[in-house]
């Protein structure tokens, strides 16, 4: 293997077909653009969903009046779910705890000095490992004695199951849109690559009939399109960059909501850098490579 002649002779091809050059490194920029501007979105919305989804909780709600054998089967129930990993962690509400709660939550809490007791009852808050769990947790304790017959179980199900039908949307949306693109890229650059091999078909006949091996044919333009995909991918991430300056930052210091003030998982420019040169390379090098195959049977 001779990597300066190849290095060469895809230099060469580039600069005698520098419109087929420009055409494929425009394609490969637009799908990088793209997919950079995608990647970092998909994972904060994916970051957000999970945050709310670490919310969603099972209250189990004791009876005033289960006696304390009970409560602590009933506690003893839910340790064998954390144990089992349904469950991530619970916590004991007592009936006090419970109204200096509500009386933080509500605006005015002068209103429960008017209640003649306290009606709230106690509880165990319990946290699940997966949302899809909750019916795992109401199962197991909802024939427990120390469970409150009129408020038994807390749990938001419909939200839970919308929450969870978000996700899974967004992931499977994600990854559907992530392999499209690929797939673009890959033809249009294999179709402009074509172009440039068809210009030279005569030239590979030859090389291929005088007894040149098929990678030895295929490295210059395998290299082409490597350089290709680079600097397509390396001027998207140029683009990306000013963008993110000029209006990501300033939309991300100016935001007061709720989702921005949280911490929310994305990932750093450098690293989506890294990534999106290495899928322009490898774009480049793919779109290439297939395309050169039909024309090495000779």
């Amino acid at each position: 293997m001779r990597p300066r002649f190849f290095l060469a002779e895809a230099v060469r091809s580039i600069r005698s077909n520098m419109a087929l050059a420009l055409a494929a490194t425009v394609t490969v920029l637009i799908a990088i653009f793209v997919l950079g501007a995608f990647i970092p979105s998909f994972l904060y919305v994916q970051s957000a969903v999970d945050r709310q989804k670490e919310k969603i909780d099972v209250s189990v709600y004791i009876s005033d009046s289960a006696e304390v054998d009970q409560v602590n089967a009933l506690q003893a129930q839910i340790s064998g779910l954390e144990e089992q990993g349904v469950v991530r962690e619970f916590t004991y509400v007592s009936k006090d705890d419970a109204l200096a709660a509500m009386r933080e939550r509500l605006d005015d809490p002068t209103i429960l000095e008017e209640l003649p007791s306290n009606p709230f009852p106690a509880s165990f808050e319990v946290k699940l490992t997966d949302p899809e769990n909750a019916d795992e947790v109401i199962v197991a304790v909802e024939e427990q004695p120390a469970l409150d017959p009129d408020e038994g179980i807390g749990f938001a199900g419909d939200t839970a199951d919308r929450l969870l039908s978000v996700a899974q949307f967004i992931q499977w949306s994600g990854l559907a849109l992530i392999l499209i693109l690929t797939v673009a890229a890959v033809l249009l650059i294999g179709n402009t690559i074509r172009l440039s091999i068809f210009a030279r078909r005569r030239e590979v006949e030859v090389m291929k009939l005088v007894g040149a091996t098929n990678w030895f044919i295929r490295w210059p333009f395998v290299i082409e399109g490597i350089i290709c995909g680079l600097v397509g991918a390396l001027l998207s991430v140029g683009l990306l960059l000013a963008v993110k300056l000029a209006v990501v930052d300033r939309l991300v210091d100016d935001a007061s909501s709720q989702l921005t003030e949280e911490q929310t998982t994305s990932i750093g420019f450098v690293t989506l850098a890294v990534i999106l040169l290495a899928a322009g390379a490898a774009l480049g090098a793919l779109g290439s490579g297939l395309t050169l195959r039909r024309f090495l049977r000779v």
